[in-house]
C-alpha cells in the first residue's frame, strides 16, 4: 500500500521538507547512480562493527537503488510536510536528523554487522510523530492487488499503526531480507516518544484531535460506559432502580397534582443543560455530546451557548458522527448568525455534506457562501476547490 496524499491543510509552506527531499535525490543522482560497488562510497555507509559518528549522518542520505529512493521520498512527502508545518523549520531539521541518528543507534545495538544506508529510519521517526500529532487525518492509499491499482481512504491512525506494528513484529522475529526493520522500529519509537513529550510540555500546540486527546476521550468514554453498565444513571446522578440495594419500597397511592414532574420536557431540558454545562467545564466533551444528543430529542429547537455548541459540534465531527455534527453546526448558524467565524462553519458544513454525507446540493450552497465569507485566502481556496468538485459531480 502506497500513501499518495492526506486531507490536512498546511498553514505554511514546508520548505525544509522540500530541501530534505531534494538533498536525498541529489545525493543519489550526483554521487551514487552507477557507482553501487564503488569502494569510496562504502565509507559513508553505517558499519555496525566499526561505527563512526559521521556515518550516522551520511548514511541517512544514501539509497541502495532508485526504487528505495522513490519509496522513501513518497513517505517523506506525504507525512513530512505536515510535521514540518507543526515543528517549524529548525525544529523539524533537528528532529529529522536526530531521528536518523537514533534509528542508526538502534541498528548498531540490536542488529548484525551488515552495513546499512537509507533515510528510512529518519522517515520512520517523522511518521511516528505524524501518528501522535494527526491520528484523525485521512490518508489516500494506492493499493496494488495483482495487476489492479485502486485508491481508498483510511485513517492515518490505522495506516501508521499497521506500519509500526509490522516493523516491530519483523524486528522481534529478526527478519531481514535486505530491510533494516530494527532501524525502522527505532525511528518509530523515537518519533512517537518525542512528539508525545513535546505535546506534554506544551512545546507543540495541543489539539483536540491529537493522539493523547483521543486516548483521554477513549478512557472517559470507557469509564462512562462502565458506570452505566453498573447501573449509574447519567442524568440523575445515582443508581437505577433495578440496581438499588435493600427491600423494595412500599406502594403508595398516586395523586394528580398541578405541578410538573421532573420528567416533563421543560424540567428535563433544564436538567440536561446543567449536566452538559458541567461536563463541558470539566472538558469531558464525550459526555457533553451525549447529553446534547439527548437534549435535541427532548427539545426540537434546542441550542447551547456558543462555546458549548461549537465544542460539541467539533467533537461530533472528530468522532465521525457526521449527520449529528452537521445538525449541530446548522443550529449554531441559525442562532449565532453574527458569529465572527461564520465562514469557517459554512466551510465545515460544505465539507461534511460533500465528503461524508454525499449531499451535493447542500454542499454547494454552503461552499458557495463560505468562499465569499472567508477572509483567510487558503481557506477560501479550499472552499473554491471543493465547490468545483461538487459542481462537477452535479454536472454543472
Amino acid at each position: 500500500m502506497i500513501p499518495i496524499r492526506i486531507d490536512r491543510r498546511l498553514e505554511r509552506t514546508p520548505w525544509l521538507n522540500y530541501a530534505l527531499i531534494a538533498a536525498n535525490v541529489l545525493v543519489y543522482l550526483v554521487l551514487q547512480r552507477g557507482r553501487a560497488e564503488d569502494p569510496a562510497l562504502r565509507m559513508y555507509l553505517l558499519h555496525p562493527d566499526q561505527p563512526e559518528v559521521l556515518q550516522f549522518f551520511t548514511s541517512m542520505f544514501m539509497h541502495a537503488g532508485l526504487g528505495h529512493l522513490i519509496g522513501n521520498m513518497i513517505f517523506l512527502w506525504v507525512f513530512g510536510n505536515a510535521v514540518n508545518d507543526s515543528f517549524g523549520h529548525l525544529g523539524y531539521l533537528a528532529f529529522y536528523l536526530a531521528g536518523g541518528v537514533m534509528a542508526g543507534i538502534g541498528y548498531v545495538l540490536l542488529s548484525g554487522a551488515a552495513p546499512v544506508l537509507g533515510a528510512s529510519g529518519a522517515i520512520s521517526a517523522v511518521t511516528g510523530a505524524f501518528l501522535v500529532l494527526f491520528p484523525r487525518v485521512r490518508v489516500t492509499v494506492l493499493a496494488i492487488l495483482v495487476y489492479m491499482w485502486f485508491p481508498f481512504e483510511i485513517s492515518s491512525l490505522y495506516f501508521l499503526l499497521l506500519q509500526f506494528a509490522w516493523n516491530l513484529y519483523a524486528t522481534i522475529l529478526g527478519a531481514g531480507g535486505g530491510v533494516a526493520y530494527v532501524a525502522h522500529a527505532s525511528g518509530y519509537l523515537f518519533g512517537i516518544g518525542v512528539a508525545a513529550v513535546l505535546l506534554w510540555v506544551k512545546l507543540l500546540p495541543r489539539d483536540v484531535y491529537d493522539l493523547p486527546s483521543l486516548i483521554r476521550t477513549w478512557r472517559r468514554r470507557w469509564g462512562y460506559q462502565r458506570m452505566v453498565r453498573r447501573g449509574f444513571e447519567p442524568f440523575r446522578g445515582g443508581p437505577t432502580r433495578l440496581h438499588q440495594q435493600g427491600p423494595p419500597a412500599k406502594p403508595v397511592e398516586a395523586r394528580v397534582t398541578a405541578t410538573r414532574t421532573p420528567d416533563q420536557p421543560p424540567a428535563r431540558e433544564l436538567q440536561l443543560r446543567q449536566q452538559i454545562a458541567q461536563d463541558h467545564r470539566r472538558g469531558d466533551f464525550a459526555a457533553a455530546a451525549g447529553g446534547y444528543l439527548t437534549l435535541v430529542q427532548v427539545a426540537d429547537d434546542a441550542v447551547l451557548p456558543l462555546t458549548q455548541q461549537l465544542d460539541v459540534a467539533n467533537y461530533l465531527m472528530s468522532t465521525e458522527q457526521y449527520p449529528a455534527a452537521a445538525d449541530a453546526y446548522q443550529r449554531l448558524l441559525r442562532h449565532y448568525g453574527n458569529y465572527e467565524y461564520v465562514g469557517d462553519i459554512r466551510l465545515m458544513l460544505g465539507l461534511i455534506y460533500s465528503r461524508y454525507l454525499r449531499q451535493y446540493e447542500q454542499a454547494e450552497a454552503y461552499l458557495a457562501q463560505a468562499s465569499a465569507d472567508l477572509l483567510d485566502e487558503s481557506k477560501a481556496e479550499l472552499a473554491r476547490a471543493e465547490l468545483a468538485k461538487v459542481r462537477q459531480r452535479l454536472g454543472r
